[in-house]
This record gives structure tokens, sequence and C-alpha cells, in this order.
């Protein structure tokens, strides 16, 4: 897409957004007014509304650049509560202030909108797009490996001599990674290189760090500047394929699903505009008692939810979402004008992560967001993937398959399930060894990654049997891609002792809708059976 053409559009989107707000800011107001028409003995009972309502103003005025009309509407919610919680004696003085504070209000309404749109500035960060990988490495051997690897799974590599060719070459453009060793024979430590480094966290680049020696020190200098990974000679060239391939996949494309319960619209959808245009998923609850449902079906990274809503209170639901075993990890954070820090500690208590207030500027929201949900997915990595594939373990790949299916049977779309197991790792343990097992075993999880797209789900099932599980996808396509695979694992040469090797695999591939399959697990079973046909009739094939 045209980076000039996205800003425009999300200017655009902001703007229209801006605007219904505005058209509906006069009947929002007259709903606090109505306090006005009757005595003061009944204004009482109508204090809860007038609470909830400018609640909901106090932070989405902000939002929308009327920050005064924030401030009022705060100030009204705040002594509308404190009025609900006297006695009916002691409430007539306070309720002439509120009042006056409202028809205050009111004239601000009135102001703010003879004045035209106010001025927001929305400088938000763009998702990169440029996936290329460059390396600035002094050995020869280890770049001609490396970018052969790199090349078999499909990356752009771009080699760099020396720190200035890196650094002309950064004022143009950015790679995704850089790969660099901290100490060049043609120009010194990289750390030295002040200029470089800013410009490449300035450019929102990942950078990998190689070094023939292991210290704090150098450790730390590689902290400063954000490196996202530290290698030390002999360099695992799996494990830093592996490494570049989770970096792409969480700097391009979606990063992260976040769930949005809020109970002002306009709001909720500006949030998801501002999360959208990170990269990240969003979804707005529709009603809270469905709320498990949807979460189920959804399966976000994160929950973003305002501690007050109509109903119950944000704390209640993030207890009842805590009563679910397979909910009890999801992060919530509460998003809401409320400024007690004690009763910001108290729902915390009550099942919530975070909490972060608003009137908050877009920005802020965004890069917030995005520092606890790259926590979360790192947390959820470490629980859910196999340490040596990264992929997702035997028992996550089909709870996968199983919510899939489910989607499947309500929409009546076509789901794949395929089956892949490596031809004759046996003979690969026993001849290599099993660190050359290893790295045959990655390899191909590696590819399965990076072939895959982003809506589908590949996991390690067992052993050297791996599963794809993909969604919207028809016998045929499934197939078809399962023969690409294999056709590029083919191609990858492994190398031991100067003794060159490749691998194949067997694949097995079950469709639904189908005939006599009503349920996952006979999916599975399915896929399972058109594998071992697979290798019964000579391996290195798909049935």
């Amino acid at each position: 897409m045209d980076s000039s053409k996205g800003k425009l559009d999300l200017s655009a989107a902001f703007a229209a957004l801006r605007l219904r707000f505005e058209q509906t800011l006069p009947e929002r107001a007259a709903k606090l007014q109505v306090i006005l028409d009757v005595a003061d003995t009944k204004a009482a009972e109508l204090l809860p509304s007038v609470i909830n309502e400018a609640h909901k103003l106090a932070g989405a005025c902000g939002t929308f650049g009327f920050a005064t009309l924030g401030s009022l509407a705060r100030q009204i919610e705040q002594l509308a509560v404190a009025i609900k919680g006297k006695k009916a004696a002691e409430q007539l003085y306070s309720l002439s202030q509120l009042k006056h504070l409202l028809l205050e209000f009111d004239v601000a309404v009135n102001a703010a909108l003879g004045a035209g749109q106010p001025n927001l500035n929305q400088q938000l960060a763009t998702v990169a797009e440029n996936t290329s990988i460059w390396l600035l490495l002094d050995n020869q051997q280890l770049i001609t490996e490396l970018t052969s690897q790199l090349e078999a799974f499909g990356h752009k590599v771009e080699l760099f001599p020396d720190f200035d060719s890196c650094l002309r070459q950064l004022q143009q453009t950015a790679p995704a990674v850089l790969f660099a060793d901290a100490e060049l024979e043609r120009g010194g430590s990289l750390f030295q290189q002040k200029l470089l480094l800013e410009t490449l966290v300035k450019r929102h680049a990942r950078l990998l760090v190689y070094s023939t020696l292991d210290s704090f020190e150098l450790r730390i200098k590689a902290a400063e500047y954000r490196a996202a990974a530290f290698f030390i000679s002999p360099l695992n060239i799996p494990d830093m394929v592996t490494s570049i391939g989770e970096m792409l996949e969480d700097s391009v494309g979606n990063t992260g699903r976040v769930f949005i319960v809020e109970e002002d619209k306009l709001l909720a959808e500006h949030y998801a505009l501002v999360l959208n245009s990170m990269g990240i998923t969003t979804q707005i609850g529709s009603r809270i008692r469905n709320i498990i449902d949807e979460l189920t079906r959804f399966q976000p990274d994160l929950i973003l939810m305002d501690m007050y809503l109509p109903e119950f209170s944000g704390a209640e639901v993030a207890g009842l979402i805590r009563q679910y075993k397979s909910l009890k990890r999801l992060p919530i954070v509460f998003l809401s004008s409320e400024t007690n820090k004690t009763l910001q500690i108290k729902a915390m208590a009550q099942g919530a992560d975070d909490f972060i207030t608003k009137p908050i500027d877009d920005v802020q929201l965004a890069q917030a967001i995005k520092v606890r949900l790259t926590r979360s997915l790192q947390i959820k990595n470490l629980i859910e993937k196999d340490s040596l594939t990264s992929l997702i373990k035997h028992s996550a790949i089909k709870e996968a398959a199983e919510l899939e299916y489910e989607r499947s049977a309500r929409s009546a779309k076509p789901l794949s399930i395929v089956m892949l197991d490596i031809d004759h790792f046996k003979k690969v343990n026993d001849n290599y060894g099993h660190a050359v097992g290893d790295l045959v075993i990655t390899s191909l999880a590696t590819l399965l990654r990076k072939r895959i797209r982003k809506t589908d789900k590949a996991g390690r099932y067992g052993g050297e049997e791996f599963m794809l599980v993909l969604p919207e996808c028809p016998p045929d396509q499934a197939r078809l891609l399962a023969e690409e695979l294999l056709a590029a694992f083919a191609t990858v040469q492994f190398n031991v002792n100067n003794l060159p090797f490749c691998c194949t695999f067997s694949a097995g591939v079950a469709s639904v809708p189908a005939t006599g399959i009503s349920s996952a697990a006979q999916l599975l079973s399915a896929a399972d059976d058109a594998l071992y046909r697979a290798k019964r009739a000579g391996r290195n094939q798909i049935c």
C-alpha cells in the first residue's frame, strides 16, 4: 500500500469519527441537562444517569480534542458522585453547584461547536513493510552459509562491507533486521557507530549482534541500543533464522489481537482505529452478557476494558472472566477516567493487570498497548510454544484445530488440516546425530512459519511430526500448499563434514465439509490416516 495514501485514509477515518462525535455532543449534553428541569427532591433520582453520561464524556471529549469539555464533565461526575453519597437533607446546596456546572457545560459545548473542529495532532506510527535482512559481517564463510539459509526460507538479504556503506543506505531506507558483528576488521566496534545505531532505533529496525566474545559490557552496550538478540560464535544458524522469522512475524502484519469493552461506541471505534493503525487486530464487544462466547471465538491476546459499564463494573466483569480456566492468563487493562488511586488498585485486585487513565493521547495509547501486548505475547509464547521449533505445542495446536472446526461449522466455510512427518528421520539421527536431527526439524518449522498465512496455525504435533490448521482453505488449496512446502523443503541443503544431504516429508490432508466427519477429532483422524497412506505409498508425497 502507498504510504501517503495510507496516511490520508487514516486521517480521513479519524476525521469522520470526530465529526460523528461532534454531532452527538448536543444530544449528550441534553441528557445531563434533564436534572435542571425537575425539583431538587426528584433530582437525586437522576444522579446515576448523570454520573454515567458525565463519566463517558470525561473520557471521550479529551480523546476527540475537546479538553475543556472533558475537564468539565469530570468535575460534574465527581460532584454528582459526592452528592449521591450524602443524606437528602445535605444534598440541596451541592445540587445548586451541580446545576451551575451543568449550565457551564452547556455553554461550553455551544462555544466549542461554534469554534470549528479542534486541532488534533495524529502522529501514529505505521507498521513497517520492509522485510529485508541486512548482514554486516566479516566472516565470508558465515555470510555465504547464512545468506543461503535465509534465502532458502524466502528472506531478502542485502550485504554491506562496512559501517559507512550501511549508514548511507540507512538514510534512504531501513531493513526489518540488521545482523552485525560487534567488531569489524574494517571499522572497529559496532558500539562506536552512534549515528548508525540511533538511526536504526528511529527507523524501528531490529538489531541483532554477533560476537566472538561474550561479556557483560558488550551485552549492556547491546541493550543500550535495544538489540533484539545477542549471538555468540560459533553461530547456531537455525536458531538465528528462527529468531529472525519470529521478529518478522511480530513486525509485519497483525501484531496481536485486542478485545475492546467500552460503552461509548464512538470511543471504542476510535481506540480500534488507533490500534489498527499499529497492525493490531481488534474486536469491539457487543454485549457484556455474551462476553465469554465472544472472547472464546475471537481469541484475543489482551482485553482493553472501561472500568465503568452500564450494568456491571469492569472489576466484576474481570472477576467473571477469571473464573474460566482458558481465560485466566489473558491480560486485562482497565481504561477509565477514574483518577482515584485507591479505587484503581481495588479494581486491579479483582482481576485486571494494569490501569490506563483516560483521556489519553493516541500515540501514548498505541505505545502503552503495544508494550503490554508484546510482553503478553512473549509470555504466551514461552508457555504455548515448543522450545526447539517455536511452533505451537501439541495441546495448543489440537485446541486451535477444535476452535477452527467450531468456527467452520458455524460459518459453513471450509477448513483443512495437514499432518506432516519427516521421512526416515530415525536414519538422520543415527547417521548424523541428534544435533543435526534438531537442525532438520527447526528448518522445516521455519519453512512452515514462513509459508503459511497469518490466519493459519502450525504446530509440532510430536517428534518429527507437524500439523497445519488452515481455516477457510478448501482441500485443493491445502494440497497445493503441502506440495509447495514439500518442494521447498527438498531444496534445503544440510551439511555435515562437507557431506551435503537433503530431506523430504510425507503429508496427509483432510478437509471439511466432508462426508462422515462431524467432529474435530474425526477431522484430525482423517488427516492422520491420509498421512499414513502417503508413507505406505513410498513417502515424499501428499495424500
